[in-house]
């Protein structure tokens, strides 16, 4: 009895053990979860912004980035914003544009550890 437990109890480690290097080895990879050292510096070369247009109005807003050579990042569907990587001088051009509704730029998130 007692060497069937030892048994299961080492299988059970073995497998604990493979389970966390695999789990471990997925995410060192992940480009969409870089090192936390290196968030803060991304985020200063590249700004993104939030741009929020008005409902309906899509596709000329990608039209009026793209004439101003803002690359689109993502989409929030729902909320009518898209993700932008820009300066801040190419935003402050879409702030007077009636398409727009309004540009913020994408808060930066830190763990409370920090």
């Amino acid at each position: 009895m007692k060497k069937q437990r030892l048994k299961s109890f080492s299988y059970v480690g073995a497998l604990s053990l493979l389970v966390a290097t695999f789990s471990a080895n997925a995410m060192a990879g992940n480009p969409a979860f870089p090192p936390v050292e290196k968030r803060p510096a991304q985020a200063a070369e590249q700004p993104r912004f939030f741009v929020k247009y008005h409902e309906g109005k899509e596709q000329q807003a990608r039209e009026l980035l793209r004439s101003h050579d803002i690359e689109v990042v993502d989409v929030l569907d729902n909320q009518q914003v898209l993700v932008v990587s820009a300066t801040q001088e190419q935003i402050d051009e879409l702030n007077d544009n009636e398409l727009i509704d309004y540009t913020e730029p994408e808060p930066i998130r830190r763990l409370y550890s920090q």
